[in-house]
């Protein structure tokens, strides 16, 4: 969730954000420039949400059913419907990003829900989890993976960014996941964040080994 130009302000307030709350304020008055602010002038610097829609189309079954963790206003989901995805849920924790995901009209379902805690609905209920751009300062902690890979069936995928700055920390969570065998990294590449600047995230690419991740912990 980063941007520059207008959004500058929008994502530096939200990068400072020490709560849930403080989060869900700033994403819920960002909510109608967003897209704009994230795509440019030209509709066209911010590849990200499609090159994560690519990976999951390669690994998965358009039948699949995807989670889009923190959807925002849902360009993953756009995504993945032009892919032939029709059975993808979203979550976000602010609600008035939800309200313009759902005007696209490409999500199964869609919910408020706090994504540092257990996130709704039973084990193993889907193929893939995707994660863009929230696994930030002021966003969700990495603990939050754990709970990705729990909703995960066995031999699915989770498809999650990180810009390079917060990547160590990630990957440091993603090596005790592979140690304890509830997920292992098949893949990582760099993609750009906007094409206009030399910003870039980390793709990694999961594949849940377990039957059944555990509950994540804070500080897991």
């Amino acid at each position: 969730m980063e941007t520059r130009r207008d959004g500058t302000a929008f994502e530096e307030r939200a990068r400072a954000s020490a709560t849930p709350a403080e989060t869900r304020a700033v994403y819920d008055e960002w909510a109608a420039t967003y897209d704009d602010d994230l795509a440019g002038p030209g509709g066209d610097d911010y590849p990200l949400p499609g090159v994560v829609a690519d990976v999951v189309a390669r690994l998965d079954d358009p039948r699949a059913d995807v989670l889009d963790a923190a959807c925002g206003t849902g360009l993953v989901g756009a995504a993945l419907a032009r892919h032939g995805f029709t059975s993808v849920d979203g979550l976000d924790v602010s609600p008035r990003m939800i309200a313009r995901a759902r005007k696209r009209r490409v999500y199964h379902d869609l919910g408020p829900a706090d994504l540092s805690q257990r996130l709704p609905g039973a084990p193993d209920k889907f193929g893939v989890v995707t994660c863009v751009n929230a696994l930030e300062p002021g966003h969700l902690p990495t603990s939050a993976i754990v709970e990705f890979a729990r909703v995960v069936h066995r031999g699915g995928h989770l498809v999650l960014t990180a810009s390079t700055d917060a990547w160590p920390e990630v990957d440091a969570h993603l090596r005790r996941l592979a140690a304890r065998r509830i997920a292992r990294v098949v893949e990582v590449v760099e993609a750009p964040l906007h094409p206009s600047s030399d910003a870039a995230h980390v793709v990694a690419v999961l594949e849940v080994v377990a039957s059944s991740a555990p509950v994540g912990t804070p500080g897991w």
